[in-house]
């Protein structure tokens, strides 16, 4: 996966550059201190997976950024936003102006990596405080333990078919675990669940 991100603190692109390397070796990230280097980027790079501006680069100015950047850009590529917390509504707003998704500043590199791979693969991120939970959030003790088994696999990054030999199951049941798990994750599809129980701190 190839991604810009666009920070407007130079230490942070510093950071994030180095450790969303570290994480892993299929990841590669090109960093931007403005819109216009992250435009001047996305236009080099055509094979470029998925985009993240930082809302606080100084020429960004909200959501007019996110226009300037789709009339900018010959091509569409996943677009993310990054900022500090926003209200729901603001970030509500910027999913339905077309944007995948709104990252917090807060979030781990892990958690960041598996965002922008579900961006990156067509899905729409959501932070967890923005899912509608009735109350309550999702653990570790509310999974079966096959499906405690399945998410590791998950982790792991094995196919349903390498999960269903290592549990000695069908593929057949192990879909029906994964369904279940994504359920309670609040999760689209395996991509995403993988994403949920790194930023709930399960996985």
């Amino acid at each position: 996966m190839k991604t810009v991100l666009g920070f407007a603190n130079s230490l942070s692109r510093e950071f994030a550059q180095q450790h969303l390397s570290n994480e892993t070796n299929d990841v590669i990230v090109f960093t931007a201190g403005s819109l216009a280097e992250t435009i001047e980027l996305a236009n080099r790079h055509p094979d470029i997976d998925v985009i993240t501006l930082d809302l606080a680069m100084n020429d960004m100015d909200g959501i007019r950024g996110v226009r300037k950047f789709r009339e900018a850009v010959v091509r569409e590529v996943p677009l993310a936003v990054m900022g500090s917390h926003l209200p729901e509504r603001d970030v509500r707003g910027l999913l339905l102006s077309g944007v995948a998704g709104y990252l917090p500043y807060t979030m781990s590199a892990s958690a960041l990596i598996g965002a922008l791979s579900l961006m990156a693969a067509g899905g729409t991120y959501i932070p967890l405080e923005f899912m509608n939970y009735n109350g309550t959030k999702p653990s570790k003790a509310l999974l079966t333990t096959r499906e405690q088994e399945v998410l590791t696999g998950l982790l792991s990054g094995r196919s349903n078919k390498e999960i269903a030999g290592q549990l000695d199951l069908s593929e057949v049941t192990i879909k029906h675990h994964l369904k279940g798990l994504r359920s309670k994750l609040g999760a689209r599809n395996r991509t995403h669940a993988v994403c949920r129980a790194i930023e709930l701190g399960i996985g």
